[in-house]
């Protein structure tokens, strides 16, 4: 039985050559990302983290394809943009927790006189 294939196409950002790699070869490690023209590799630790992303990416399609057909069309263009989005929602959703927490603070400090004024009317009775 021919196993499937799943392929990705890459464009070297130094050279601008376009590229198509089978990604149980990436897995298995008989292929590595390098630009077939112009010899510019990934990266090691990026490599090995693509990787992995891509073996755990191909065990959740085994599972669904029980369920569902899987066919994706990714553009790195689109994940950047997404993950921009992400990082300015985080950074508002880390001020937003920050004021909370500034907020807090002063309540605490609030609360700690009351209760020094309450010990002190305490103890001159």
């Amino acid at each position: 039985m021919p196993r499937p294939t799943m392929s990705i196409d890459f464009t070297c950002q130094k050279c601008e050559a376009s590229f198509e790699l089978d990604v149980q070869d990436l897995i298995e490690g008989t292929e590595k990302i390098v630009c077939p023209h112009c010899d510019a590799k990934a990266p090691a630790n990026l490599s090995e983290d693509f990787v992995a992303a891509l073996s755990e990416m191909r065990a959740q399609i085994a599972v669904l394809d029980k369920k569902f057909a899987v066919s994706m069309t990714l553009e790195s263009e689109d994940v950047e943009d997404t993950l921009d989005d992400e990082d300015e929602d985080e950074d508002e959703e880390s001020d937003d927790e920050d004021d909370d927490l500034d907020e807090d603070e002063d309540e605490d400090v609030d609360d700690e006189e009351d209760y020094d004024d309450e010990d002190e009317d305490d103890e001159r009775r």
